[in-house]
């Protein structure tokens, strides 16, 4: 091993391990401080941030990123959580994919539901793992998830965060097929 190895080696590490300790606060904060003060916000915006800032990584997985996201899907919450579950849901579409695969970002109105939904042509769970896929530290394919820099928090992050905000969350997979996590927020009235 060269000694650009060994430094390219430890800052990998220092990568995953800042992760870790990012989801860990996360987690800590969504379980056991005081909730935050919540506002109206718009989960279309909140979404579209979060695609721009997953561009690059998506260009770099050769995963195309898509998007249908409507007007006035307004919900009582904290922006920064909002933007956490977004983020997670693509990310995660984005690692779990494969090179010219596709996520999609769907977020619209039913009735006086806000629904958030993360669709993804990636490598999808297996039916006895789909239970425990929001659990923390839980990974369907350890190799794999370790390669792509996943810690196993993500999708408890979204479950959190979803169940702090009142939201409904559920999973739909195929093997080889893909993922689609649906979040439903209760609504708020916007004119």
């Amino acid at each position: 091993m060269t000694l650009r190895d060994f430094v390219s080696d430890i800052g990998t590490e220092a990568d995953r391990l800042t992760r870790i300790t990012e989801h860990l606060l996360a987690l800590t904060r969504l379980d056991s401080l005081p909730a935050a003060e919540t506002f109206p916000v718009d989960v279309s915006a909140v979404t579209r941030r979060a695609l721009s800032m997953l561009a690059p990584v998506a260009d770099a997985a050769g995963v195309a990123l898509g998007s249908n996201l409507k007007d006035k899907c307004v919900v009582q919450g904290t922006e920064d959580d909002l933007y956490q579950i977004c983020f997670n849901l693509l990310e995660n579409g984005i690692k779990y994919n494969r090179p010219g695969g596709r996520v999609m970002a769907d977020v619209y109105r039913d009735g006086d539901q806000v629904l958030l939904e993360v669709s993804d042509t990636g490598v999808g769970i297996p039916e006895e793992d789909m239970p425990k896929v929001f659990n923390r530290f839980y990974r369907v394919d350890k190799a794999r998830s370790r390669a792509a820099g996943g810690t196993g928090l993500g999708l408890s992050i979204v479950k959190h965060g979803a169940a702090f905000h009142g939201a409904d969350l559920s999973l739909e997979s195929q093997p080889d097929r893909g993922t689609t996590i649906r979040l439903t927020f209760p609504g708020q009235n916007v004119k």
